[in-house]
């Protein structure tokens, strides 16, 4: 049963997203009095917008964007990077375990304790791209992360949103992360479609 769901949910048929550009040109907007970053992206001939956490600074490059939390939370940072696919990857058993591995070889070198707390689809990008996520926890130096990665496959390309945090600053950076990803949008002529129910509701 759980194949046939993974299989179900990143069976989608989208379209090509090869050449997403992760070099943004940022806006500034107010909604209710409230001062918002708006990051903008290039994506052959669509539009990537995305806003970013309110208070979070950003620096980025054209295939990897770094976002980095009030000062407050101190020894935490998210990023949003990409991958390519050698071919479109439908998220089979065999596909879940290599990205699995993939998610713990990219942990810290020296990492002890580690333990995978949770692995579930928490959004739908773009209001209907599936995802799946890995959080995990371990030790660093007498200090206690956690670290969550955000899987979308694309036709052509793989893209990763990975936070790192403190155990003790964790969720709510966790929760300001997955809600401004919700705002993550491709706007244009072909923007991504999917093929069949959303599986992720199920």
């Amino acid at each position: 049963m759980r194949s046939l769901f993974l299989a179900a949910l990143f069976s989608c048929a989208i379209t090509a997203h090869g050449a997403l550009d992760l070099t943004p040109f940022p806006t500034e907007y107010e909604g209710e009095g409230v001062k918002y970053t708006e990051l903008r992206f290039k994506d052959d001939t669509r539009q990537v917008t995305f806003t970013i956490p309110q208070n979070w600074t950003w620096r980025g490059s054209s295939s990897q964007l770094r976002l980095t939390p009030p000062a407050s939370f101190t020894r935490a940072d998210a990023s949003i990077y990409t991958a390519r696919l050698a071919a479109p990857q439908v998220l089979d058993e065999k596909t879940m375990e290599a990205l699995r591995q993939q998610f713990l070889a990219d942990l810290p070198a020296g990492a002890q304790g580690v333990k995978i707390l949770s692995e579930s689809s928490p959004l739908l990008l773009s209001g209907n791209i599936p995802t799946w996520e890995f959080t995990a926890t371990y030790q660093v130096i007498g200090q206690t992360y956690v670290r969550s990665t955000l899987f979308t496959n694309l036709s052509e390309m793989q893209l990763r949103c990975q936070l790192t945090a403190l155990k003790k600053d964790f969720d709510p950076l966790h929760r300001q992360f997955l809600s401004s990803l919700v705002s993550w949008q491709w706007q244009g002529p072909t923007a991504p479609a999917t093929a069949g129910p959303n599986a992720a509701s199920r």
